[in-house]
């Protein structure tokens, strides 16, 4: 079997300009949380120290398990050494927020808003950018 197998959660990772746009679907594992964020990173990597900004759309995750949600924490801790500007979070569950929340504390020290429209959440985020 290929490790692709084992992966749990879909992900898809697009960027505009200095926007990266995350959209999630299904139930994560850690190998899963690692897809994308190690897309995010190589992302990141190439904007060589420029600000950017992050949208990520929840709409369609179901949650994930307490590996992913570990995996996520340590990426949060790596975006906060980054020159992330603003993060916007497309997310209708305020309990599945809650749980975000609580098991990435790392993201407190991050610029989050949150939105019901990827549009209203793109807009938001260049604003903050044109911002900075």
């Amino acid at each position: 079997m290929s490790e692709n197998e084992y992966i749990h959660g879909g992900s898809e990772v697009i960027v505009q300009n200095e926007i990266i746009i995350v959209r999630l679907s299904g139930m994560f594992n850690e190998l899963g949380v690692k897809k994308f964020t190690d897309a995010v990173r190589q992302f990141v990597g190439s904007l060589n120290g420029r600000a950017f900004g992050v949208l990520i759309n929840d709409l369609k995750l179901d949650g994930g398990t307490p590996e992913a949600y570990a995996e996520l924490e340590e990426y949060n801790q790596w975006l906060n050494t980054q020159q992330l500007v603003a993060k916007a979070m497309v997310i209708e569950s305020s309990t599945h927020r809650d749980i975000i929340n609580k098991l990435s504390p790392s993201r407190s020290q991050q610029n989050i808003e949150y939105f019901k429209s990827e549009q209203d959440a793109l807009t938001w985020l260049k604003q903050e950018l044109d911002s900075a």
